[in-house]
């Protein structure tokens, strides 16, 4: 047996032999779905301004100075945060030596990536673009600031603190937003100090979340033994994690490298009304994957997986049926008739985020059931057919045709994830299929807060 796999079963057993906490499931989604509320009217906010204020061009620009370290900060964190969550999940109490471990664990993580970041940059960049190169580099002091907090906010979410893992998650979009309002009125407008803006909310937010352990970090060290353990459990959470990162950034690298300056102006329009409603799957990934993680029976980790899958089903179908039928009048009142380009693209992203954000809380339960191949496997076969598709689709038919492949991509994923469920998990059919009258009255238990 390897020592992850060894790792993952010795944490299983010393959890039977914990009490089982009280998880209250209604409050945790009150806490979570009011900051999905408020993170996704903060991006609203912030994304018709970007779109306003800088236009198709401009948008693109700042989307080529964030978009690597965006991506690559879940790259590089090793699945920290939910190694962190799941430890704090198996016990009433967490000591003071994990708290100190992950905060230097990440911080360590964070630099390094940092400093691969500014190496590979003047590389990535095409040779159009280098003039970002210098806001770029700046910027990639948002990945160690990011995974700090994610990691000790991973903590919280262990804990099932979601009132505090729910405050930390909506402050940074709190103060982009602030940002650019003082920018507008400073007449500062450009890329560069919208790109600023975005790094001082995670930095803010950083150095709040940290003073709240700060007598922690400062009196405890960090412990080699409990450091191996993280790292081993995140490394058993990290393919699958990275498999399904990849699926969900690959089509904007295709059009960063593929597409003109404008085009992936529009694209990024696309995605800001499309991935907006992953906000209302949000809460079930989050409040799911610390539920089945603090589970101690296999049998009835995987029923409690199933419920929160019909809760996410529901919910996740509803908003992205809504968010289709506004998005002819989104872009023209909100984003501009400049931006109408991108509406068939929408129209596919937001039926893609319907299937992504259903296997997200599959994903995310199979792993806190300690199922990690099934979210490699599929993920991968979605990226497979995003790539395949994907490049000849930009290359002919632009910004819809990449659209098409995430829709198809998407969907590959959460059917691969449906089927080993059934087969391999012998999960009932009826466990995957949310609209009958069992899961609308769960549903409305859960809203009653």
């Amino acid at each position: 047996m390897s020592e992850t796999a060894q790792a993952l079963l010795d944490s299983q057993t010393t959890r039977k032999c914990l009490p089982k906490g009280r998880f209250s499931s209604r409050r945790a989604y009150a806490q979570t779905m009011t900051a999905s509320v408020i993170i996704r009217g903060l991006g609203a906010v912030s994304g018709v301004l970007a779109a306003r204020l800088l236009g198709p061009a401009g948008r693109g620009e700042l989307a080529m100075i964030i978009f690597l370290p965006m991506v690559l900060a879940p790259l590089g964190e090793l699945e920290l945060p939910r190694s962190l969550a799941y430890e704090a999940s198996s016990a009433y109490g967490v000591p003071d030596h994990v708290i100190s471990t992950g905060f230097w664990l990440a911080l360590a993580l964070g630099c390094l990536e940092a400093l691969v970041l500014a190496v590979i940059l003047p590389i990535f960049l095409p040779a159009d673009k280098l003039h970002l190169l210098p806001a770029a580099k700046y910027f990639v002091v948002y990945l160690p600031a990011v995974l700090l907090t994610v990691s000790l906010t991973g903590i919280d979410q262990g804990r099932g603190r979601f009132g505090r893992f729910s405050f930390f998650q909506t402050l940074p979009g709190a103060v982009y937003v602030l940002a650019i309002l003082g920018i507008w009125y400073m007449g500062a407008i450009s890329p560069q100090s919208f790109a600023l803006g975005i790094l001082a909310g995670a930095l803010l937010t950083l150095a709040m979340r940290v003073t709240t352990d700060w007598r922690v970090l400062v009196r405890v060290a960090p412990d080699r033994t409990t450091a191996k353990r993280l790292l081993r459990r995140g490394f058993a959470f990290y393919l699958p994690a990275i498999a399904g990162y990849l699926l969900l950034r690959v089509d904007m690298l295709l059009a960063v490298r593929v597409l003109p300056t404008a085009a992936i102006g529009l694209y990024a329009v696309a995605q800001a009304i499309a991935v907006g409603q992953i906000g209302a799957v949000a809460p079930f990934v989050q409040v799911g994957f610390a539920a089945v993680a603090s589970e101690t029976e296999h049998g009835q980790a995987l029923e409690t997986l199933a419920r929160h899958f019909r809760l996410a089903q529901l919910v996740v179908v509803a908003v992205g049926t809504a968010a289709a039928i506004l998005t002819p009048w989104a872009i023209r009142s909100l984003f501009g008739a400049r931006f109408l380009g991108a509406t068939v693209a929408t129209f596919c992203l937001i039926g893609a985020m319907v299937s992504c954000g259903m296997a997200q809380v599959l994903d995310q339960g199979l792993r806190a059931a300690s199922h990690t191949r099934p979210g490699i496997f599929s993920n991968f076969m979605g990226l497979a057919a995003l790539i395949g598709l994907g490049i000849p689709g930009c290359a002919h038919y632009g910004i819809d045709g990449l659209a098409a492949a995430v829709l198809t991509a998407q969907f590959v994923n959460l059917t691969t994830l449906i089927a080993f469920c059934m087969i391999q998990l012998q999960m009932p059919k009826r466990h995957f299929w949310a609209f009958d009258v069992g899961t609308f009255r769960h549903l409305k238990a859960a809203a009653r807060f």
